[in-house]
């Protein structure tokens, strides 16, 4: 049963395990397909793409929700719109603290600092990039194969807000300077021009205009070796070469860079008194000045169109949820209806069953205490009838017997007293234990004294057998309840005295540890005999005597449960035609 159970375990964990495998690769093609619509500029298809994604994983799978994040917050970062790029940043940063993944909390805080940055929310940005640096500062002291070159990225950022912000501009410089080294010794020669352009700046900035020129020079030549058309506008830009920007930036259609040109080389013409050249470049930036306020227009309107399709498609989603509640909610309702149900009906099973059982019981009790009473009252009714008739034959014939004789039936009538006496306290024992008001006082005793009383109870009936005992009880201190021991060693010689012949001899003794036993070579009893006695619960049908003499059944019954109550046991040991052996372990 349990190899079934496990073997159930281990299918289900398989199947989950395979569901979410299936359920991860599916959202890397969607967030690949994302990714991919993003890059060639068609971001209101990649934010569907997002969206739709997210429309089939399940709410506590964050690890591939915020896949899905990330590439919303790369695409509302394009769009500039970022409010939302914003509020997926925060989702991912949320769930990589939850995790403690140390370098994608690293990266999550970086991507959330460049677009505050771009939100202008310069403080906020130094405090995620502050965080972000001393994460990469600690992987590179644990984490040996951990690359510097997160350490380079998040450096020259924190450089280049400082630069927006004006605020310690050495520090910014210093920062710079460091990515800059990472870089070169990671032989990154791109990333070396742009540190190199964002030095340029920064001296600029600072109004070091020699370190400023010789820096940029150099990012430019390195933009041009490995062909950073972008870092190579900047650099143009920063040197004043604006017809080469204005050539380059329309080359690639940079309009801002372009226009930014435009508006220089119009403000150098005019100062020049190049009037004719100053309107062309000033037609020139008007022109591009109206194309990106059209572009500009055009980028809000995506952003309104955008965010009308994620909120109607988030809409749809929480209305789909809402019915899978309300569906789930409903079966719920009915399974437990159906349980409740089922609940009654095994409950209804089980009453009807224990009220036949305890009917059963009653009936099997009736009528075990009718056929009890039967045997009770036949073996009291016996005894008393032959009293009645040997003394109704005394006192009839009295004149004609001799003192012999009278003395004779004297001893049976004292014989049939003892008897009876013997039975009435058998049964007072069992009413009480059948009640459970039999209490034990257990004190320290000798058991040999014990048995000697025990022996001179019972003495007048061995002696109209003729019968003798042989003692061989020596000295044996235990701790019991005295009346009840006495009453299992009277019962148990009654028993041996009724069942052996005239004259013989009945051997009671002590065994160490603290065994009893009572031996007679009498009629014996059979195997089925001896377990019926021994694992009855209720009064057995007692053999007749080797004179006759009838009993109740309790005597053996009594004698075990009593040796219960004082934590003892009780053993048979029998050969029919031969004797029975008794013994009491103590």
């Amino acid at each position: 049963m349990i190899k079934h159970v496990l073997s159930i375990l281990v299918a289900l964990f398989l199947c989950s395990v395979t569901l979410f495998a299936d359920l991860r690769s599916d959202s890397e093609l969607l967030v690949d397909s994302a990714y991919s619509q993003a890059m060639s500029g068609n971001l209101p298809h990649a934010v569907a793409i997002n969206m739709e994604g997210l429309q089939a994983v399940p709410e506590d799978s964050m690890a591939i929700r915020c896949e899905f994040y990330s590439c919303l917050l790369y695409c509302y970062h394009r769009l500039g719109d970022y409010e939302q790029a914003l509020h997926y940043g925060e989702l991912c940063l949320q769930f990589d603290e939850e995790q403690g993944d140390a370098v994608n909390l690293s990266a999550s805080l970086g991507n959330l600092a460049g677009i505050y940055s771009s939100a202008g929310h310069h403080d906020i940005a130094i405090d995620y990039l502050e965080r972000s640096i001393a994460i990469e500062r600690q992987l590179l002291l644990t984490d040996s194969t951990h690359t510097p070159k997160s350490m380079a990225i998040r450096k020259a950022m924190l450089g280049e807000v400082l630069l927006a912000k004006k605020q310690d501009l050495p520090r910014a410089l210093a920062l710079t300077q460091e990515a800059l080294a990472i870089d070169e010794s990671l032989g990154r020669r791109v990333q070396v021009g742009m540190r190199l352009a964002q030095m340029g700046n920064i001296y600029q900035a600072m109004g070091q205009s020699v370190s400023a020129r010789q820096c940029t020079t150099e990012a430019l030549a390195i933009a041009k070796e490995t062909n950073n058309r972008m870092t190579e506008v900047l650099c143009l830009l920063q040197l004043g070469r604006y017809e080469e920007v204005a050539t380059i930036s329309h080359q690639l259609g940079l309009r801002k860079q372009e226009y930014e040109a435009c508006d220089r080389l119009y403000a150098q013409k005019k100062a020049a008194g190049q009037t004719a050249e100053a309107l062309r470049w000033l037609e020139r930036a008007r022109k591009l000045h109206g194309e990106i306020m059209n572009e500009e227009s055009q980028r809000q309107l995506t952003i309104a169109q955008v965010r009308y399709d994620s909120f109607r498609k988030e809409k749809q989603l929480l209305e789909q949820q809402q019915e899978l509640q309300a569906k789930q909610a409903r079966e719920r309702a009915l399974i437990m209806l159906v349980s409740l149900a089922l609940l009654i009906v095994v409950l209804l099973i089980v009453v009807v069953i224990l009220l036949r059982h305890r009917k059963r019981a009653i009936e099997q009790s009736a009528a075990e205490k009718a056929r009890q009473y039967s045997i009770l009252s036949h073996d009291l009714k016996n005894p008393i009838v032959a009293q009645r008739n040997l003394l109704a034959q005394l006192y009839a014939d009295y004149a004609h017997y001799s003192s012999e004789e009278v003395q004779q039936y004297l001893g049976q009538l004292l014989a049939a007293g003892d008897g009876q006496l013997d039975l009435l306290h058998n049964l007072q024992e069992m009413v009480q234990l059948n009640r459970k008001l039999r209490s034990i006082h257990p004190i320290r005793l000798d058991v040999s004294a014990l048995l000697r009383e025990a022996i001179a109870d019972v003495q007048s009936a061995a002696m109209l057998k003729a019968i003798k005992f042989d003692v061989r009880a020596e000295r044996m201190l235990v701790t019991v309840d005295r009346d009840s021991l006495r009453t299992v060693f009277r019962n148990l010689l009654s028993n041996a005295i009724k069942f052996s012949p005239k004259g013989s001899t009945i051997e009671v003794g002590t065994i160490a540890p603290n065994k009893v036993f009572v031996r007679d070579y009498g009629i014996g009893m059979s195997e089925a005999q001896k377990q019926a006695i021994l694992s009855a619960t209720m009064q057995v049908r007692s053999t007749i005597g080797t004179e006759g003499e009838s009993g109740t059944g309790l005597g053996l019954l009594l004698c075990r449960e009593l040796l219960r109550l004082n934590n003892a046991t009780l053993d048979i040991e029998s050969i029919p035609g031969k004797g029975t052996t008794i013994t009491c372990q103590i």
